[in-house]
């Protein structure tokens, strides 16, 4: 069966750090060739989607096969974005980009997909305990900080607000069953 031999145009590349213990990151390159076919395919041939790999070890020349041109794409960063941490963890280190760790190196949709419904859940369940908070139960509440929560629950939990509730400020709000709230730190404005 026919495979590229070689790279061909690059469409897509990036570059992420690989950080090792003791020793200064290093760059580790990925590019993503455009995906092709065979010169004359034949009926049921794929297309494949090179990739090169560079800065972990010694470079190669991946193929990745799809039925068509954008299966190969998707599955080729798939490939990279399941290969690439093993290889650091092999090579002793972790890669890193825009200072994030390995699993968002490359976008994976059905994680995202899993990610986005679990955000969902975390807003609606502050949603809950906002209410909670906010109705009389005879405890003192602090009323900026369910207000802040609640617009951050408006927003979907997405924020431009600098007055948005830091972690260490929601950690105030004990859970359900305590009798008071710490006031030592009031949330500043």
């Amino acid at each position: 069966m026919w495979r590229p031999r070689t790279m061909g145009r690059v469409i897509a590349e990036r570059t992420v750090k690989l950080e090792r213990p003791g020793r200064r990151p290093t760059a580790v390159r990925v590019r993503f060739g455009r995906p092709v076919r065979a010169p004359r395919p034949e009926r049921g041939d794929p297309w494949w989607c090179p990739v090169d790999i560079s800065g972990l070890g010694s470079r190669r020349l991946e193929r990745v096969a799809g039925e068509d041109s954008l299966q190969a794409l998707t599955l080729a960063m798939e490939l990279v974005s399941r290969v690439l941490p093993v290889e650091a963890d092999r090579a002793g280190g972790r890669l890193e980009w825009l200072g994030e760790r390995e699993s968002l190196v490359f976008a994976n949709t059905f994680a995202s997909g899993i990610l986005a419904r679990g955000l969902q859940n975390c807003i609606t369940g502050l949603a809950e305990a906002v209410d909670a908070l906010e109705k009389p139960a005879g405890r003192l509440v602090d009323r900026s900080i369910a207000g802040r929560l609640r617009a951050l629950i408006a927003s979907g939990g997405h924020t431009a607000d600098p007055g948005r509730v830091p972690p260490s400020e929601l950690a105030k709000v004990r859970a359900p069953g305590s009798s008071s709230i710490d006031r030592r730190r009031r949330p500043s404005r």
